[in-house]
């Protein structure tokens, strides 16, 4: 029997409260206007603060990113493990301590080279314990097919996410410490909207095991493949625009932070978009098709990129880059969501975005000794042939082309029923 505040933890198929997934909304779109000021910080620190070179900048990243890979899994273990609402509230509040670290540094006249890829470390490591967590109770607070969920918590979180790119790009106006200081305040302000979560506690589990999640990703060929298709499109394609556009638009179009923030808001804009498309559709019978006949659209778009284009198509094939990496990125997600149980969904979700993570220092690595040793464009390369290897082995042997959604199954044994109610 439950009394008081015990409570049985909630099922998959348990229905929340209507208010549950925009109070989520909510925490989710200030936690990601924050680390969309980050990446923005991070790398304009490297760039076009501290003036570093590209291979400087891609090890610095490559340094910041390494140490929460580990701390990830542990993020999977805790969040299939402690309480949705008090972890990601605890969350929020450890990470408002590094920008107002960096502040202070900054005050006292000693940012350096190192301060910054701390500055990385530790927020990207916060990230790193937060977001199994996160994106497994996604599925605990929606009412709607998965599909669905993940594709309005994209389109709100990115429509929030350009925020922290505008501030971003008034570093020169406001100064360092405000925009950090309004950094902090963004994560701060969200441990509110986390607190109005219901209580979200998790089934009792076997003592923690840091394999479980591998062992269960490896268990299931269709999520193996895709999160292994994943990493090969992070590497080149993700790792593109994270470590060649700031040098493409510092030095192939002699940009400065605000034409850097106007590039990152036209690709998440791009990206938004991509999402407002595919929720007209969705869910979507055959989404693993979708993933990859993408691949072959990108590579005409890297390959225009490539040619350096006038800025104002500059813009155009940047906005359509986001709207493919978009579209591509919430097919994975969703599709892992759907096929997680969840006993190990935030297991699982850790390894997803372990294969997003291990790419980043990788791809940063290599295309910052690429870009040193030749131009930034060069970067763009290695993404196109990426892409087509994708589509040739995901075509052939993932069983993404023959994968079929349960939500649209779902959804159309149910059409009738409500049609015939009418």
């Amino acid at each position: 029997m439950i009394t008081g505040k015990q409570r049985a933890p909630m099922s998959d198929t348990e229905k929340p409260a209507r208010s549950a997934f925009p109070w989520y909304l909510t925490s989710s779109s200030l936690w990601m206007a924050g680390m969309s000021l980050q990446g923005f910080l991070f790398t304009w620190l490297l760039v076009g603060v501290l003036d570093r070179p590209a291979d400087e900048a891609g090890f610095a990243r490559s340094l910041a990113e390494f140490p929460p890979l580990i701390v990830l899994l542990v993020g999977g273990i805790l969040g299939d493990r402690i309480n949705g609402r008090t972890y990601l509230s605890l969350m929020h509040m450890l990470m408002v301590l590094p920008p107002l670290l960096i502040a202070m540094i900054f005050n006292l006249g000693l940012l350096s080279y190192w301060w910054v890829v701390l500055f990385g470390v530790l927020m990207s490591s916060i990230q790193a314990l937060s977001d199994p967590a996160r994106q497994s109770v996604l599925s605990r607070v929606t009412r709607i097919d998965i599909q669905r969920t993940v594709t309005v918590m994209t389109i709100a979180t990115s429509l929030v996410g350009m925020m922290g790119f505008y501030l971003g790009g008034q570093l020169d106006v406001l100064g360092l410490e405000i925009v950090l200081m309004l950094q902090a305040s963004l994560f701060f302000v969200g441990i509110f909207a986390t607190q109005r979560l219901p209580q979200l506690p998790m089934p009792k589990q076997s003592p923690p095991n840091m394999a479980a999640g591998i062992k269960a990703v490896w268990g299931h060929r269709l999520i193996r493949n895709i999160v292994g298709l994943n990493f090969l499109s992070s590497l080149f394609n993700a790792g593109a625009y994270i470590v060649a556009v700031p040098y493409i638009v510092k030095e192939v179009y002699s940009g400065d932070a605000a034409l850097f923030a106007t590039v990152m808001i036209v690709f998440t804009a791009g990206g938004m978009g991509s999402n407002v498309i595919l929720l007209m559709f969705m869910p979507l019978r055959h989404p693993g098709r979708l993933f990859l006949l993408l691949q072959l659209t990108r590579m005409l778009i890297l390959f225009l990129l490539w040619t350096e284009p006038s800025l104002p198509l500059f813009y155009v094939m940047i906005f359509a880059w986001g709207l493919n990496m978009g579209s591509t990125t919430t097919m994975v997600r969703a599709t892992v969501q759907e096929l997680a149980p969840m006993t190990f969904r935030a297991q699982i979700l850790s390894v997803l975005l372990l294969s997003f993570m291990v790419s980043s220092p990788i791809s940063s690595i290599l295309l910052g000794v690429l870009i040193s040793a030749t131009s930034p464009l060069t970067a763009l390369v290695p993404g196109i042939v990426i892409s087509m290897v994708i589509f040739v082995i995901g075509g052939l042997k993932s069983g993404l082309w023959q994968y079929t959604s349960s939500s649209a199954l779902s959804r159309q044994t149910q059409d009738p029923a409500e049609e015939s109610a009418r």
